[in-house]
């Protein structure tokens, strides 16, 4: 509701900034025909008044176009899009959190960072048995001990797992900001992999043409592996986790991360 607001305020401070612009320069060219204009103006410093409040305006949006991430950007992989993405998250608040993910090894971050914010989350990682090999099938096991552990007595997590064969990866937050990208496939030697957290991905606000069409994407495939037959909860503390709905000491492994 605030981004919206706030995107609103931002169109039509630049609509008044283009009409004073415009004001000046009729005044302006008035006063070159009218003494009387000419002469009110100068004594009373109307120039000067204007200039000051351009000056202002100018500074500001200086300010907010170095502080802000553009509207849309393209990032080599997961580890470079994850500082935007926690930035916004410590700027913004978002409420809510829908995210996309295989076996979540290489979000691990990410959910501290939504934890620490007290995000409703909802997580749909893939489910063990769907797993593309033994390796991916560990990875999953890893992530949901590592959620049972980081998670544990948070109420505002509801987590489901998937069988469909994982395609799209991503992320809406606060329905503001949307980061998608894919998992990629492989077979080497026999042996089918998957990757995703070194695959390019997108981050972009939603309150744009290609926001738009990136965030109808992600809805309709979170939306239709979230509401699948198929697809099973998983109690990461049984009495507790589950309230997210509403709204919407393992040791480390160092393998292939899908993501």
């Amino acid at each position: 509701m605030y981004w919206k607001i706030d995107k609103w305020i931002e169109r039509h401070l630049a609509v008044v900034g283009t009409a004073i612009i415009s004001l000046v320069i009729l005044l302006y060219v008035i006063s070159q025909f009218v003494p009387d204009i000419n002469q009110w103006i100068i004594t009373r410093g109307f120039f000067s008044v204007i200039l000051i409040v351009l000056i202002i305006d100018l500074i500001q949006k200086v300010i907010d176009l170095k502080g802000s991430p553009s509207s849309e950007d393209v990032y080599e992989n997961q580890a470079q899009a994850l500082p935007k993405i926690k930035e916004f998250i410590q700027k913004e608040h978002p409420v809510t959190s829908d995210l996309l993910e295989y076996s979540t090894g290489s979000i691990r971050e990410l959910l501290e960072e939504l934890r620490k914010a007290n995000v409703r989350i909802r997580l749909l990682m893939c489910h063990p048995d769907s797993a593309v090999s033994p390796h991916e099938r560990d990875a999953i096991g890893l992530g949901i001990a590592n959620l049972r552990k980081d998670f544990k007595g948070y109420k505002n997590i509801t987590v489901k797992q998937y069988r469909t064969p994982a395609s799209l990866r991503g992320r809406n937050l606060g329905g503001k900001w949307i980061n998608v990208g894919w998992y990629l496939y492989s077979n080497v030697d026999g042996q089918v992999d998957i990757s995703g957290h070194d695959v390019t991905m997108i981050l972009s606000d939603i309150n744009t043409p290609q926001g738009e069409k990136l965030k109808g994407m992600f809805n309709r495939t979170f939306d239709g592996l979230w509401q699948d037959s198929t697809t099973e909860d998983l109690a990461l503390t049984p009495q507790l986790q589950g309230s997210a709905e509403q709204a919407s000491d393992v040791p480390q492994l160092h393998p292939r991360r899908s993501g």
